[in-house]
């Protein structure tokens, strides 16, 4: 069995998917006798990121006859993002980039805000992470503030992390009184506002009333920059973890994925754990697995503990083969 299985991994990851279908359902049909689960999870896999329903149908009713339980359920919204292997930047398979601020926000970074914009226009938007932000100036406050707002009227979404640790560095510059303490509290409300947390922006909004001696913010409800309150697919875990710790993969992972992979490293920097969701990906290439390795690896190796979820079972069965349950752990996914 862990031939085919391996043999049927290695065909997949080579963008060989019907040989490596043919292959698992001759071992399905030939050893009827075994009770292996893994060769028809996979085939289960093929097929619907191939979109081969009647195939998929027609091995499910054998499957709950062979096994006596629920067999996976077919999703038609699977389909067409499984297929998209090289989403482009602002198509429907667009994802949002990823930025960590680090140090002393100031506004002279022209550099910096460049590449906020930049980031967040070649896909649907940016995720800003804040946990290992040390401090803002005025002109950074005020900056990001301008930086935040032009995104949100180009329509990018805005996905700000860590905002417990930006709010405390905030909320400790209050009280300095004038302009510049003025951009520190339209930060945080901008902040608010992204995150979709009325009570708390509508709070902050009469106290900053009070305190510059103006009519209050009005709140203004921003769809495109709240944060996802969870993302999860029919095979997640019972329990997912929360989203500041959860770093989103999406297409085939290949030799153009060196600036996912680096937005990887940059993302477990400041984290101790990891859950890496896999669910966007339908495939990693043969060929550059390689380097997908080396990153975990590296990563492993600084202390990092790293958990992969909502893998297909191609790719869980390529991870087998190379050994990657030593560098991080492969969650199981929950059948049907």
């Amino acid at each position: 069995m862990y031939s085919a299985v391996e043999e049927a991994a290695i065909l997949y990851a080579s963008d060989h998917p019907d040989q490596a279908a043919a292959l698992l359902l001759d071992f399905v049909k030939s050893y009827t006798e075994s009770k292996e689960i893994q060769p028809w999870m996979m085939l289960f896999d093929i097929y619907q990121i191939q979109g081969k329903k009647p195939q998929f149908e027609e091995l499910a009713l054998e499957f709950v006859v062979k096994f006596e339980r629920s067999a996976p359920i077919w999703s038609d919204a699977k389909v067409s993002g499984a297929k998209t292997e090289n989403p482009k930047p602002g198509g429907a398979a667009a994802v949002e980039g990823y930025i960590a601020l680090t140090g002393i926000l100031q506004g002279d970074k022209d550099s910096l805000f460049q590449n906020l914009e930049q980031v967040a226009q070649k896909g649907a938007g940016l995720r800003l992470d804040f946990a290992r932000l040390e401090g803002l100036d005025a002109s950074g406050s005020r900056r990001l503030v301008e930086t935040l707002q032009g995104l949100k009227k180009s329509g990018k979404k805005i996905t700000p992390i860590s905002v417990p640790h930006v709010t405390d560095l905030l909320k400790s510059m209050f009280g300095q009184g004038g302009e510049d303490e003025q951009a520190h509290w339209q930060l945080l409300l901008n902040l608010y506002q992204c995150q979709g947390m009325q009570a708390e922006f509508e709070d902050l909004a009469v106290e900053y009333a009070i305190t510059f001696e103006v009519s209050p913010p009005s709140w203004e409800a921003m769809p495109q920059c709240r944060q996802p309150a969870a993302v999860v697919t029919v095979n997640a875990p019972d329990e997912q973890p929360h989203d500041e710790n959860t770093f989103y993969m999406s297409g085939v992972i290949s030799s153009a994925s060196g600036p996912q992979l680096q937005e990887l490293a940059n993302y477990a920097a400041s984290r101790s754990e990891v859950y890496l969701d896999m669910s966007g990906v339908p495939r990693v290439d043969f060929v550059s697995v390689g380097d997908f390795v080396g990153v975990l690896v590296r990563l492993n190796g600084s202390g990092k503990k790293l958990l992969v979820r909502n893998a297909n079972e191609m790719i869980r069965a390529l991870f087998g083969v190379m050994g990657v349950d030593q560098f991080a752990a492969i969650l199981k996914r929950k059948i049907g």
